[in-house]
């Protein structure tokens, strides 16, 4: 699905601050949705149609029972990456994982952000 940016200022929200006229700007998003996976990925498009900006956001489930036993499907970890391209081509990628949400105290951990050469593979 092919959809204009609404807010030009959304796909910055996570980028460092020093990094922020180093990357290419997109102009368009697409926007794929996996329901059964529990998956979402945006991918920026710059003017030559190349990709500039990712999203993933993947959540875990597990099947568990209520207290009357009724089945039930309980988010346990959810991932986001983002990736950004920089004019030289490199990739700055950032990776966060909010786990433990069935408990009081869920944990968040960030990894990066991390200067890659390539699009990074687990995008």
């Amino acid at each position: 699905m092919l959809e204009s940016l609404v807010d030009p200022d959304l796909w910055l929200d996570e980028l460092p601050a020093t990094f922020s006229t180093l990357v290419v700007p997109p102009l368009h998003f697409e926007t794929h949705v996996d329901a059964a996976a529990h998956a979402r990925k945006v991918v920026g498009l710059d003017a030559l149609g190349q990709r500039c900006y990712v999203q993933h956001t993947h959540t875990r489930t597990e099947d568990r029972f209520d207290i009357d036993e009724f089945p039930l499907e309980v988010a346990v970890l959810r991932e986001r990456r983002l990736a950004w391209r920089l004019a030289s081509g490199r990739w700055l990628r950032l990776t966060e994982r909010l786990d433990r949400l069935g408990s009081c105290r869920p944990r968040l951990q960030r990894d990066g952000p991390d200067l890659v050469e390539a699009f990074p593979s687990d995008l």
